[in-house]
């Protein structure tokens, strides 16, 4: 009797072991995220602007599907419940546009996979934000617009050989780059010149001119930020002089040489490829998760210039160092030469501040390099969060510098690159561990054949 009854105890004990589990996986439940573009993941920069529209007036999505579209159905519900789970306070509905006609008609949706934000305004209202394609990016953009961050206008330069934001298809294009600072609240345009900047540019971006500015474009741009304007200078080695002496009227000095950076070829680089090892937290309390990834850069100095406060923004890592010739693009990776070179860690972004009498502060930002915005590269690594936390870092008061969605993988790139983090863990999981295992198990069995001889 005593063992059947042992055994309808530890039974019991089990079953409601499992029980206990069950309930607190229902009350907390814990998603492992292994699909490589993190589908099931929200980034932690759309975590943070839930947390900047935390405590507002209640914020309502509606989304909109096809009753014959269940793929898409589905993944829009997944989407939504991730933020659901993320934000319990938002007011969240998903129906279907043929059975929902007048809440359709009310909101002014006529087409499937259509969401829109709606926000209480002044006087009862309610301000609405149309989410053409749902998504992630875009449905954060509508919160973030919603958070009280209004869209800027962006001018990209053009006319001197810069990227082109219009360009999605070559790989020097600025397509890419456009649709990211669009998505994270800017209204992207193109400048024809900078003779006359537009009275509402929120920020200008000279995204590697290959060719001089003319005089009154160089003293426009210079005016532009001296009154108050946010200037964005993303410049490769061999600067054109007009862009020197336009850097140089903010203390920035450009070094004309070229980042080598040899530990970078674990990412499978050529050895030009600088890594940004180091943010300046005073200006970026919360650094990206990935480090950025700058293909050819130079180093940038700062020059004491009155009336400007200038601080070194963006620096690689030690084991960098400027080759002062730029005899790495003949070809071959040549020696370090001490007493000529200069050893890392080295500048590669600066950010001035300029005082006004108006009470606005101009901002000029540079960093060395254009092609980390290009459409080839910005997918890579942390390269489009340094676009976007260095436009924010420039254009606003108040920055959102957390880590967007990564790209999806399968595109021009299909390297693996992982975070340090990552590697220390797959390190640890698939080399140490399993060898401190083995060897415990050597040493177990040795002991036990020793005491049975």
């Amino acid at each position: 009797m005593r063992g059947p009854l042992l055994l309808a105890l530890q039974t019991l004990l089990v079953l409601a072991i499992l029980a206990c589990l069950l309930a607190l996986a229902a009350r907390s439940p814990w998603r492992l995220d292994l699909t490589p573009e993190r589908r099931f993941t929200l980034s932690p920069h759309t975590h943070e602007v839930l947390q900047l529209l935390q405590g507002q007036a209640p914020i309502r999505i509606t989304a909109f599907y096809s009753g014959q579209e269940t793929a898409i159905r589905r993944e829009m519900a997944d989407l939504l419940a991730l933020y659901r789970d993320a934000a319990p306070w938002l007011d969240i509905q998903l129906l279907d546009l043929d059975r929902s006609p007048g809440v359709a008609e009310r909101l002014g949706v006529r087409n499937y996979n259509v969401a829109v934000v709606e926000v209480p305004a002044a006087g009862g209202t309610m301000r609405r934000t149309s989410v053409p394609l749902v998504n992630e990016d875009t449905l954060t953009a509508a919160l973030l617009e919603a958070a009280g961050m209004p869209t800027l206008p962006l001018y990209f330069l053009q006319g001197h050989g810069e990227a082109d934001p219009r360009d999605d298809e070559s790989r020097e294009g600025a397509g890419e780059a456009a649709r990211a600072l669009a998505l994270d609240g800017f209204e992207v345009r193109r400048l024809d010149g900078a003779a006359g900047v537009p009275a509402d540019a929120g920020l200008v971006l000279v995204a590697g001119a290959q060719r001089d500015l003319r005089p009154a474009e160089v003293e426009a741009l210079v005016g532009f930020v001296r009154g108050g304007g946010r200037l964005l200078v993303l410049t490769d080695p061999v600067t054109p002089p007009s862009l020197r002496a336009l850097l140089a009227s903010f203390g920035v000095e450009p070094g004309d040489d070229v980042v080598v950076d040899l530990q970078a070829r674990l990412f499978g680089t050529d050895g030009l490829a600088a890594r940004v090892a180091y943010l300046n937290q005073q200006l970026v309390p919360q650094l990206p998760e990935v480090e950025a990834l700058l293909p050819v850069a130079q180093t940038l100095r700062l020059v004491e210039m009155p009336g400007v406060v200038a601080d070194y923004l963006a620096v690689t890592s030690e084991g960098t160092w400027a080759d002062v010739d730029r005899r790495a693009l003949a070809g071959t990776l040549p020696e370090f030469r001490r007493g000529t070179d200069r050893a890392g860690p080295l500048p590669v972004g600066i950010l001035a501040r300029v005082p006004t009498s108006e009470g606005r502060e101009g901002r000029l930002a540079a960093i060395g390099d254009a092609d980390f915005a290009t459409n080839l590269h910005l997918p890579v690594l942390g390269n489009r969060d340094l676009l976007l936390l260095v436009a924010e870092l420039v254009a606003r008061d108040r920055i959102i510098a957390a880590p967007r969605r990564p790209a999806a993988p399968g595109g021009r790139f299909s390297a693996l690159f992982l975070t340090a983090r990552e590697a220390r863990a797959i390190f640890w999981i698939s080399v140490a561990g399993p060898g401190t295992a083995f060897a415990a198990a050597a040493l177990v069995a040795l002991h036990r054949r020793r005491r049975h001889r």
